[in-house]
């Protein structure tokens, strides 16, 4: 599914950049080792892991951070939001924050496995919150794909 999103993105012209919390910049090195991509698509990435970046360098506010937590969709959203003023040639912006192994913000109602991304793609926001469950790499394999399918429906208008 990531080769179908990376030939997409490159068939319309379409450059992405991600802006990274949970997935350490997993999302920037899939899309970037597609054949015939990298380059052509992938404009680069930020890796937001520790809230002080979130704060000091994508300019999220702090109470955002402290109302509903750094692995948030409200948090997520205001990272694509800010992602595009870095990336102001992104076609699409993908933010991602959640909880890829124990630790952060976790609770029974947002355990390990949770994540939340924002896909701003036409000035408009896109959010998805998913639960999987595995090791933290295959839980990144997973995201990734969802991603890719999630992109791929933008695209194509489904």
């Amino acid at each position: 599914m990531v080769k179908k999103c990376c030939d997409l993105l490159e068939i319309h012209h379409l450059k992405i950049a991600f802006i990274e919390s949970a997935s350490s910049g997993y999302l920037s090195s899939q899309f970037s080792i597609c054949k015939n991509s990298g380059a052509e698509i992938l404009l680069g990435g930020l890796v937001s892991y520790d809230p002080s970046i979130k704060i000091n360098i994508l300019n999220i506010d702090a109470k955002l951070i402290e109302k509903y937590t750094a692995e948030s969709a409200e948090v997520t959203e205001a990272m694509a939001l800010q992602g595009k003023k870095l990336f102001m040639q992104a076609d699409f912006v993908v933010a991602c924050t959640g909880l890829l192994k124990p630790g952060g913000s976790a609770t029974e109602s947002k355990p390990e496995g949770t994540f939340f991304i924002s896909i701003l793609y036409l000035n408009k926001i896109h959010n998805f919150h998913y639960f999987i469950d595995g090791t933290p790499l295959k839980r990144l394999a997973v995201l990734t794909q969802h991603i890719a399918d999630e992109i791929t429906k933008l695209i194509q208008g489904i």
